[in-house]
């Protein structure tokens, strides 16, 4: 019972704000644009908490994320940063695809394949080209990551 209530408060906002630190890395990486990077909304009641070099974390909990950076980065930046969040989550997953190797049977290893199966859908739903229907709260109406990914591939 206490592995449900820390996967569902504790572990999901984190892979979500993972995820978004992937695209951060992305801008760092390729820019020298600075990074946004919000778990809950974007308005002004989620101020700065923190900031790691050029990426600023505006943390409220929450189970949904943003990052925003610079509008005037190249194709290339674009594309990196646009890829770090799915590709973040990704490595998540292969990452505790590895770590399970180590747990025996029982509830951690249970705790972990939802970590592994979370990730997995989260890589998923942002690779995928689409626009998320409304039903999905705050990304309602918002295209994946994969669909920006390809308008931009597609632009010339």
């Amino acid at each position: 019972m206490i592995t449900y209530f820390l996967f569902y408060i504790l572990i999901i906002p984190l892979c979500i704000l993972l995820h978004e630190v992937g695209h951060g890395i992305g801008v760092v990486l390729t820019s020298k644009s600075h990074a946004r990077i919000y778990l809950g909304n974007t308005d002004e009641k989620n101020k700065h908490n923190f900031s790691v070099g050029r990426l600023h974390f505006h943390i409220h909990w929450s189970y949904s994320g943003y990052c925003s950076w610079n509008s005037n980065l190249d194709k290339r930046q674009n594309f990196c940063a646009l890829a770090g969040g799915p590709l973040m989550s990704l490595l998540l997953v292969f990452l505790f695809i590895s770590l399970i190797q180590l747990v025996s049977h029982g509830d951690f290893r249970t705790f972990i394949n939802g970590i592994i199966i979370f990730n997995l859908i989260t890589f998923l739903l942002t690779a995928m080209p689409f626009t998320y229907p409304r039903w999905f709260g705050s990304l309602g109406g918002h295209p994946s990551d994969g669909l920006q990914l390809l308008r931009l591939l597609r632009e010339t």
